[in-house]
């Protein structure tokens, strides 16, 4: 929320979707094995939580009247598709195949297993992913500038308070004393 007040991270987060999508979509041609794509699967599902939140932040941004950063959350919560749909696919399949085999805790290899034999879902080819913008390192220099500098000042902020709270107790102890 903090550098969202400071900087577009949503255009950020939409190149980073966008690599899961290059996986997602292109893995074959250049993933090592299908086992590649059992593990990205299972990855995806294991950090669920991070994928919806991201597409909650997005959409609240999204649904703001007046955000300089709207366009960039709807390409967020658009960029996210396939993957909440791989993830929910496969949570449906593992729910099901639990309550089947009446078990509660699925062991990594069950859910490996259940990921491997329901591979019938449809995504959506996501647009733009076979085009890309020419890296250049210095746009991107004044976001992890920012963002080094505020984890300075928070820990500098959070050590400052600390100290003071310490030597409060300290100076009571030592008047006890």
């Amino acid at each position: 929320q903090q550098l969202v007040k400071k900087m577009n991270i949503f255009n950020l987060l939409t190149k980073v979707i966008n690599i899961f999508n290059l996986f997602i979509t292109y893995g074959d041609t250049f993933l090592a094995t299908t086992s590649c794509y059992d593990d990205l699967y299972y990855e995806l599902n294991r950090e669920e939580k991070i994928f919806s939140e991201i597409q909650a932040m997005a959409l609240r941004y999204t649904l703001m009247e007046t955000n300089e950063f709207k366009e960039d959350a709807f390409k967020v919560t658009s960029s996210l598709i396939n993957i909440l749909s791989i993830v929910k696919h496969f949570q449906i399949k593992i729910k099901e195949w639990l309550i089947a085999e009446s078990l509660s805790t699925p062991t990594e290899e069950q859910i490996m297993k259940q990921i491997q034999s329901n591979y019938d879902l449809t995504l959506k080819l996501q647009d733009s992913l076979d085009t890309f913008e020419r890296y250049s390192e210095q746009p991107h220099h004044l976001f992890f500038s920012s963002l080094v500098k505020d984890a300075i000042l928070d820990t500098r902020r959070i050590v400052h308070n600390d100290l003071i709270k310490l030597c409060s107790r300290n100076r009571l102890k030592c008047m006890t004393q």
